[in-house]
C-alpha cells in the first residue's frame, strides 16, 4: 500500500466533512472547529504530519477537551439524546477512518 492511499481517502474526507458540519451546526467551540478545518485541508493536501497533530489534539477527555461538550439541539425533531448519539457516531467514524494513518 502506498503512502498516498492511506491519507486523504474519500472515506476520510467524507467523515471529516460530516463531523465538521455537525460540530459547526451544533455550536462546538471555535478551537475544535478550526482544528477540524485544518484536518480537512491537511487530508486534501495529504499532509500526514498536520493530520496526526490534529488527531493528537482530539485525544483525552478532561475539562476543556473535545469530549467536554454537549451538542445543542437545533432542530425540532432532535432531542439531547439524539444529538449526543449522532455526535458520538460521527466522532467514532472519523477517528476510525483516520486510524490507518500513522
Amino acid at each position: 500500500m502506498t503512502f498516498s492511499s492511506t491519507i486523504g481517502t474519500p472515506g476520510q474526507l467524507r467523515a471529516t466533512k460530516a463531523l465538521l458540519k455537525f460540530c459547526r451546526d451544533h455550536r462546538h467551540t471555535a478551537f475544535f472547529i478550526e482544528r477540524l478545518e485544518a484536518c480537512l485541508v491537511a487530508l486534501q493536501a495529504k499532509d500526514k504530519d498536520v493530520v496526526l497533530d490534529v488527531l493528537q489534539q482530539f485525544r483525552g477527555a478532561g475539562m476543556g477537551s473535545y469530549m467536554d461538550w454537549y451538542p445543542d439541539v437545533i432542530c425540532e425533531y432532535e432531542d439531547a439524546e439524539y444529538v449526543e448519539t449522532v455526535w458520538w457516531a460521527l466522532t467514532l467514524n472519523w477517528k476510525q477512518s483516520l486510524s490507518k494513518i500513522g
